[in-house]
């Protein structure tokens, strides 16, 4: 649970609900956007800790990474969208 205390900056706020909603969705899958390679992937999220979180891939831009676990540090994601069932993950085509 986020609990606001005077001595955390907007980025370690920021950080603790990344932290947050990752572990809540933890077996959920995810889209990541990341600025560096391997750019962007989509798989199952399987482990949250500290502030790096460990993806099964399903897809990425790079095959040979397809059914691999990256790890990736919560500040060097750039944009994710979590699946809900109302809101799926659509096909991605390679």
């Amino acid at each position: 649970m986020l609990q606001r205390t005077d001595h955390l900056n907007i980025n370690d706020l920021r950080q603790e609900a990344l932290i947050a909603e990752f572990t809540a969705s933890i077996n959920g899958r995810i889209l990541v956007i990341i600025e560096s390679y391997p750019f962007f992937y989509v798989g199952r999220i399987v482990e949250v800790e500290s502030d790096t979180v460990s993806i099964q891939v399903e897809i990425c831009n790079v095959p040979e990474l397809d059914g691999t676990t990256l790890r990736t540090h919560i500040d060097n994601i750039q944009v994710y969208f979590i699946e809900t069932p109302e809101n799926p993950i659509p096909e991605i085509r390679i």
